[in-house]
């Protein structure tokens, strides 16, 4: 069923770029149809004003199926793919464009904005603003009965700026109700009108755990937009500064999550690894955090001296020992948070997490494990990183797609532009996913439990409300 869905969109008229083809109202709810028994996972939902995008993959190639929505709006792809759901409501709170068949309550619009829709060419002004959001509990947290408890900014903390009410009848969360909105700073808008230099600048400051990613995934979709091949050293320099950024945000999430477990002997090796990191980082090209380095200047190294990767390589051998000791970390966190292999799928969930839950059941556990397995692994490819080549690019006619792998899963940035500069933008972050997912994962979690889970998935924030 999935080559039929897929000979179906190629079916459309084909665009420049390379893989996108435009279906018709009735070709559009053939594909949902047909997708009911297809192998296509969704990768990521967006519209343009004029057209609602869906892309998906197929085997090892992306595809994306486009519609033009008339004013009434589009059938709602959720139905049949649970995670279209919130992108859903997002194209809804930017766009105006309701998806019939799914949800239309606000994902980022808390309320609080002077004009909405506002991507539009001229969005109505909203009268007043409201002091502030009011939590109205579903008819999941309604029914849990017993306590409400909120976590998020809401409560006057410093989490992730996200909110989550959680319905506890006992000592278990039973009903948890995202909120979202918090971290929103309307960059589809922002990014509108810049030479592609500068919005490459806002790109990588999209979420600093995974900017490396942002920033390549962002250069492929314009070499592809704009029909010029990547240089063999950007190649080369995506590959090991992605390396190293996957080693550093791993090495913070084990950090965190010891410190939140009372292992001190683990958190301190791992914060120090992670300075050491970090340090290599500023020597190689500046910038401890690695922002705006890709495309890298004339001069950039690519390769990591020696006797730092053989310390990082003693420190991931004694981390990954002091992880399986007895009342380690994966003792103390086993059975937590599952996120199985048949929940990631369904909601579209992957990379590093998805490879977690082919592990075990999936758990907190089985995330850390995969992290540190990861770890290594960048620092076999530092150690050989593979001989790099230039990129040809695909397309060329001002539209472009292209992705990397960032350390929770794989980043998505597509791109359309006229007289040289950004006319239209979009990514697909995979936090987004992990929200939708949250109310799964936690259910059956004890409360104090929430931040740890939080941190294993490596869950943005700013990477799901752009």
């Amino acid at each position: 069923m999935s080559a039929k869905v897929a000979a179906l969109i190629r079916q459309g008229a084909p665009t420049s770029c390379a893989g996108r083809f435009v279906l018709d109202a009735d070709a559009w709810r053939a594909m949902i149809a047909g997708l009911h028994n297809a192998d296509l996972p969704l990768l990521g939902l967006w519209a343009d004003g004029v057209q609602v995008h869906a892309l998906f993959r197929y085997g090892q190639t992306a595809l994306v199926a486009s519609v033009v929505t008339p004013p009434e709006g589009y059938p709602a792809l959720s139905p049949v793919r649970i995670g279209a759901g919130a992108p859903e409501r997002i194209i809804h709170d930017l766009w105006g464009i309701p998806a019939i068949g799914g949800r239309r309550d606000p994902w980022l619009d808390q309320g609080r904005w002077p004009v909405a829709p506002p991507l539009v060419a001229h969005p109505a002004p909203m009268p007043g603003l409201p002091e502030g959001r009011e939590f109205i509990d579903g008819p999941a947290v309604m029914q849990a009965g017993g306590t409400v408890l909120g976590y998020g900014p809401a409560e006057g903390n410093f989490r992730a700026p996200f909110h989550l009410r959680l319905g506890l009848p006992g000592e278990r969360i039973e009903a948890v109700q995202p909120c979202m909105g918090y971290a929103h700073r309307g960059l589809a808008a922002r990014l509108r009108g810049l030479a592609p230099q500068q919005a490459a600048r806002l790109v990588a400051r999209i979420d600093a755990t995974a900017t490396v990613a942002h920033q390549l995934a962002f250069a492929r979709a314009l070499h592809n937009a704009t029909g010029t091949a990547m240089p063999a050293q950007d190649v080369a320099a995506g590959v090991m500064l992605g390396a190293m950024e996957r080693i550093a945000t791993h090495l913070d999430v084990l950090a965190q999550a010891s410190a939140m477990l009372g292992d001190g002997r683990s958190a301190t090796l791992a914060a120090t690894m992670l300075e050491q990191v970090r340090q290599t980082c500023r020597e190689l090209c500046g910038r401890r955090l690695l922002f705006d380095v890709i495309p890298p200047a004339a001069t950039f190294p690519v390769c990591v001296e020696g006797t730092q990767l053989a310390a990082l390589a003693a420190g991931h051998a004694s981390l990954h020992r002091l992880f399986w000791r007895p009342r380690g970390l994966a003792a103390q966190a086993r059975g937590k948070g599952v996120l199985s292999a048949t929940m990631a799928a369904r909601w579209g969930i992957m990379g590093c997490n998805a490879r977690a839950a082919d592990k075990g059941p999936g758990d907190i556990t089985d995330r850390l494990d995969a992290r540190l397995s990861e770890i290594g692994d960048s620092l076999c490819a530092l150690a050989t990183p593979p001989e790099a080549s230039v990129m040809e690019a695909e397309g060329g006619g001002g539209e472009g797609l292209g992705w990397a792998e960032g350390p929770a899963g794989p980043i998505w940035h597509w791109l359309r532009l006229e007289a040289g500069h950004v006319a239209a933008w979009w990514c697909g972050d995979p936090s987004l996913a992990l929200a939708q997912a949250l109310p799964v994962i936690l259910s059956g979690a004890a409360y104090e439990d929430v931040d740890l889970i939080v941190v294993s998935l490596g869950l943005s924030a700013t990477g799901a409300d752009l």
